[in-house]
């Protein structure tokens, strides 16, 4: 019995020992040579917005691990892109100026051995950063300035807002906006219809600057608009309140947080409308979501897509009613339903603000239209909204 266990025991070592010469016969080497590999050559440069693909040919040592790009995108600033041995290209991008720029490429082996480097120039054509700063809109707006953004690279950006102190060089920062959308307009508000001068600086994600851009403004003058006119209207075909205490004018009582116009039973979409007492160039609302509990925020009945109409002569049809705007609640951390940040909190509880184009229409009456609740259930709420502009007569 030991004999036969005794040569189970031989028979498996010699079988791993040839398992193992011929693993090591198929694998690559697993050490350098202490030599670098050949140079990388053949390039074909492909320019594009800001960027440049490379195309070459692979070094052919069997020892090669990756190539890599090394350049300068600004003085002091080099960035590194790297490429497996398995890819014969890679991209170069963050070039924040349409001009000639060297780059090296150099291969290495799995010892760090490195070839000779190759240099080669790129000339990226206009970068995303010069685009948009040729492209951004800067118009006069209720309170103050709007921003109008057309990034269709949808690169990532940060604009930067900033005041010119009257007198002085001095400039006074105001506001910075995050964007990586293809359009989307921003607004400062809070002045008075002065003239003031505002600056305007974009940066993208490669820390590239653009030019400042300076711009005189009037703000159009604008007003929190007086709740005590604001009167309800009930149609058949708008959704009943929950009870006598969730009833429309829950929505302009100046409470915040809870005291709710709640919807009662029914289907999305659903409507509440009600009279602004005179007509009105609206200019922004708030939209106060019930923030009463934290259970409520960003979830429940409250909000998430939702349209704005206005009219002069309502009725209950929608037939004499114009759409003003279509809008979503944003929830900051972008976290799912049920789970919240101090951030989500705050910001709800500051209420929703939301711009009003400056081609909506004119209008005294609002219905607002439900569209979909953060739950996903049928039903909206509305602890309060507040609407700016300039009163028509």
């Amino acid at each position: 019995m030991k004999i036969k266990i005794l040569r189970l025991i031989l028979l498996g070592s010699m079988l791993w020992t040839i398992s193992c010469k011929e693993d090591l016969g198929t694998t690559e080497p697993l050490s350098s040579d202490g030599k670098g590999p050949g140079v990388v050559n053949d390039v074909k440069i492909e320019n594009g917005p800001g960027r440049a693909v490379l195309h070459y040919k692979v070094p052919t040592d069997v020892d090669l691990s990756y190539v890599k790009a090394r350049y300068e995108i600004r003085p002091g600033v080099f960035r590194e892109t790297k490429s497996s041995k398995n890819n014969d290209s890679l991209v170069v991008d963050g070039f924040g100026e349409e001009k000639t720029y060297k780059v090296e490429l150099t291969a290495f082996d799995k010892g760090e051995n490195s070839s000779a480097p190759t240099v080669i120039e790129v000339k990226p054509t206009t970068p995303p950063i010069i685009s948009l700063a040729n492209t951004i809109g800067l118009i006069d707006d209720f309170g103050g300035m709007g921003i109008i953004v057309n990034n269709p690279s949808e690169s990532d950006f940060r604009i930067l807002v900033s005041q010119k102190v009257p007198s002085s060089n001095m400039e006074r920062p105001i506001s910075t906006f995050y964007t990586k959308v293809k359009n989307i307009s921003f607004n400062i508000r809070g002045y008075e219809p002065e003239p003031v001068t505002f600056v305007v600086v974009i940066k993208d994600k490669f820390g590239n600057t653009s030019i400042p851009i300076i711009k005189d403004i009037l703000p159009i003058e604008e007003l929190l608009l007086d709740r005590n006119l604001y009167r309800a209207i009930k149609y058949d075909n708008d959704t009943p309140p929950l009870g006598s205490g969730r009833d429309i004018p829950a929505i302009w009582n100046n409470t915040f947080g809870d005291d709710a116009w709640h919807s009662g039973d029914g289907k999305m979409p659903m409507s509440v409308s009600f009279d602004l007492g005179k007509k009105v160039k609206l200019s922004r609302f708030k939209y106060f979501p019930r923030t009463s509990s934290n259970s409520f925020i960003f979830n429940h009945y409250n909000l998430k897509r939702f349209e704005i109409w206005g009219s002069n002569n309502p009725s209950s049809d929608w037939s004499n009613w114009e759409l003003v705007g279509t809008y979503e609640s944003k929830k900051p951390s972008g976290l799912p339903t049920g789970q919240l940040t101090n951030d989500d909190i705050v910001y709800a509880q500051a209420g929703e603000e939301y711009g009003v184009l400056t081609s909506a229409p004119e209008v005294r009456y609002i219905r607002v239209k439900m569209l979909e609740s953060w739950s996903g259930l049928d039903g909206g709420q509305i602890s309060e909204m507040q609407f700016w502009g300039q009163y028509k007569e």
